[in-house]
């Protein structure tokens, strides 16, 4: 269905009337939402509607009706609870009575198995053109609009949009979020995700002036591509975080190629994140500390980070992890040092981080702060870290009056540890729109986050942004299955890629000229359709150095395996030296076509060095994959070694995403192993497995 304009789904977030479908007793849970709705101040209308027109209890004013036929006006929201078996006779009720959208608390569908029944809904939402969130689902709220339509915490005012697809953890963050006092503009839970899902809900978010964060939580997508489109353009306005479950691969069906091991659904999960300039976070907490820096500080613009502390182990924890987080936090400038060296007692340390000690005062704070947010660096982190003597509200107050006299805004976040001792101080940061965090990593963690999420904002400009104004135009490959190793060549070298020299023998007599044109030392494959590997079972054989050798080697493969479609030999110059890289192609269920280059030859399995891309993408995003892999030293040219052709790989990866984007029926296709000189590369085997051909019928790797 079309994405929806912002005033369609402001009827959704915004609705004038709301009945609430269901028993309405208390313990209900459409009684529940009844006094959420109530207790959020709804400043519209709400009606029930079961089979008794009962009133909700507790709630005389509120009217019931047996349907909706009897109500004054149709709602423009319903939120529906009743028994599962009756939701698709509810939701036919609201299409006739022109409801837009319904809200499907109820459970009992596909979660438990039960598509079937659920389809049914879709279908007759469709019918009647009500939009649907859930079922199965926690509900939606609208802070700024007094709209609670959930079962779970009523959110605080704040300008984050929480978007998830499990209920449960939508409760925990929310009550989690409530205790530390961080607010959300819009809160959904999709549940199954019958009709709306993450997509339109993102391209809604893009343009909501109450909402400056979009955070997800996600189990599964439903179409990859459109929420990878849908995420790269949002992110370029507002930062989208994402915590994505489910990163393990067990119960995933193991790839046959070897290029496809190299990378499993989370590895090409983590390079849509790359490619759409999101930010991905571990969990919940992390989550909640980055929604709670991006709503009050302003941008990081550099990696420069000070660290003002009055206890130096915490404050050499906190720089330590800036620095594992790619964070810069290098020594105090000297004309800094000078300055700081004007009204800080001797005994402090002011090389950075920057120790007042324990006998830090408001003042201290205070000049610090000032002098280290005028200078060179980009943010800083306030660590106070308390004794029962210390007023932790005055060195509140001067960490809130560095942040308020700053000459260009830069953040500033605080850490008070630890306990009562320092909730006042605590407090009294909030309300002065300073976050805090309970560690110096987890305050260096927000700050790294959001350097990435500047630095990917100013660059991330794919191909694949490019795409969502028309990708590549897909064709039909030109070759049936299986395809056969003459055939592979034959088709990749009239797409650019380059094959040492060879030929193709079928019979004996094409020796002699053959070899004048090749040369020696050759390698020679067998080639039949019905072997998959060819190297268990003698199938390539390496060095052969002259014609005697050639014939006699050709003969014995011809008896040996004509019982097995032998159909003759490939002939290839041997390449006798670079260094061995992996690449190839293949289809993600979520994502469709990825492009994948790693470490090759005895390194494949040993160092596990691979990266991985979502196809198409351009040069830029190619020199990225090569820059991840460990190898990237040795292409450099790894002690005084000569420096081998970088660009070369490069163009290679991004000919394969045009491929992978152009023939969507190659489900995989391996490169092992290309070889890598100091000009250029030569491919050293192919093997090509086509979209609804069985795994293992096409000729396998050498």
């Amino acid at each position: 269905m079309a994405s929806p304009s912002s005033s369609t789904f402001d009827r959704l977030f915004n609705p004038k009337t709301i009945a609430v479908f269901g028993s309405v007793k208390k313990d209900k849970i459409g009684h529940q939402l009844v006094s959420q709705l109530t207790e959020g101040k709804f400043p519209g209308t709400i009606f029930a509607v079961n089979p008794k027109a009962e009133s909700p209890e507790g709630f005389a004013a509120i009217p019931g009706f047996t349907n909706l036929t009897q109500a004054p006006s149709p709602p423009e929201l319903a939120l529906i609870a009743v028994p599962a078996q009756f939701v698709d006779s509810v939701i036919q009720s609201c299409g006739q009575g022109g409801v837009p959208f319904a809200v499907v608390f109820t459970s009992g569908f596909s979660e438990i198995g039960n598509s079937n029944e659920e389809a049914k809904l879709k279908e007759t939402a469709d019918r009647y053109g009500v939009r649907l969130i859930g079922p199965n689902c926690a509900g939606i709220m609208d802070t700024h609009a007094g709209m609670y339509s959930s079962i779970e915490v009523r959110a605080l005012p704040g300008k984050t949009a929480f978007i998830t697809q499990s209920g449960a953890v939508g409760g925990a963050v929310l009550a989690l979020a409530k205790l530390r006092g961080i607010g959300f503009s819009k809160f959904v839970s999709y549940g199954n995700r019958a009709d709306i899902g993450e997509v339109e809900l993102l391209d809604y978010l893009e343009s909501d002036p109450q909402t400056d964060v979009i955070a997800l939580y996600l189990e599964s997508l439903q179409n990859g591509r459109e929420f990878m489109r849908a995420v790269s353009r949002v992110s370029r306005r507002k930062p989208v975080l994402i915590i994505k479950a489910g990163r393990s691969v067990s119960g995933l069906r193991a790839a046959s190629s070897h290029t496809g091991s190299l990378a499993g659904s989370d590895e090409i999960f983590a390079a849509m994140i790359r490619q759409t300039g999101a930010l991905r976070v571990p969990g919940m907490e992390e989550m909640l500390d980055l929604c709670d820096g991006l709503t009050s500080l302003p941008r990081l613009k550099g990696d420069r980070l000070a660290i003002v502390t009055n206890s130096g182990g915490p404050g050499i924890l906190t720089s330590d992890r800036a620095e594992e987080l790619g964070l810069s936090v290098k020594e105090s400038p000297s004309g800094l040092r000078k300055e700081l060296e004007t009204f800080l007692p001797s005994y402090c340390a002011v090389a950075n981080p920057i120790d007042l000690t324990v006998e830090g005062t408001r003042e201290g704070y205070r000049r610090t702060l000032q002098a280290v947010l005028d200078s060179e660096y980009d943010g800083a982190i306030a660590i106070n870290v308390a004794t029962p003597f210390l007023d932790s509200t005055a060195l509140a107050e001067g960490i809130l009056e560095a942040a308020s006299s700053q000459k260009e805004p830069k953040p500033l976040a605080a850490v008070f540890m630890a306990g009562e001792i320092v909730e006042e101080g605590i407090e009294r940061l909030k309300r002065g729109g300073i976050p805090v965090f309970p560690t110096g990593e987890r305050a260096a963690f927000v700050l790294s986050k959001m350097h990435e999420y500047t630095t990917r904002s100013v660059t991330a400009e794919s191909a694949h942004d490019q795409a969502a104004g028309g990708e590549l135009a897909p064709q039909s490959f030109p070759i049936e299955a299986p395809i056969l190793e003459p055939e592979a060549l034959s088709f990749l070298q009239e797409q650019g890629f380059p094959f040492p020299a060879h030929s193709y023998i079928t019979d004996a007599d094409q020796i002699p000229e053959t070899l004048r044109n090749l040369g020696f030392p050759l390698v020679m494959k067998v080639v039949s359709p019905q072997i998959l590997h060819k190297s268990d079972v003698g199938g390539v054989l390496l060095n052969l150095r002259d014609e005697q050798q050639v014939q006699q080697v050709f003969s014995d493969m011809a008896r040996r395996f004509c019982s097995q479609g032998f159909q003759g030999v490939m002939l290839y110059r041997q390449v006798m030296e670079g260094l061995e890289i992996i690449a190839g192609i293949k289809q993600d269920p979520t994502f469709g076509p990825v492009v994948l280059v790693g470490a090759g030859g005895v390194l494949t399995e040993l160092v596990r060095d691979s990266a991985v891309r979502i196809a198409p993408f351009g040069r830029e995003e190619a020199e990225d994959m090569l820059s991840e892999l460990k190898i990237t030293t040795i292409l450099a040219g790894y002690r005084g070694s000569t420096a081998l052709d970088r660009k070369a790989l490069a163009d290679l990866l991004v000919r394969l995403s045009d491929l992978a984007v152009r023939y969507p029926a190659i489900q995989e296709l391996d490169f092992n192993p290309i070889f890598l000189h100091q000009q250029g590369l030569l491919i050293g085997d192919v093997r090509i497995i086509l979209a609804g051909q069985p795994i293992g019928s096409p000729p396998g790797n050498s």
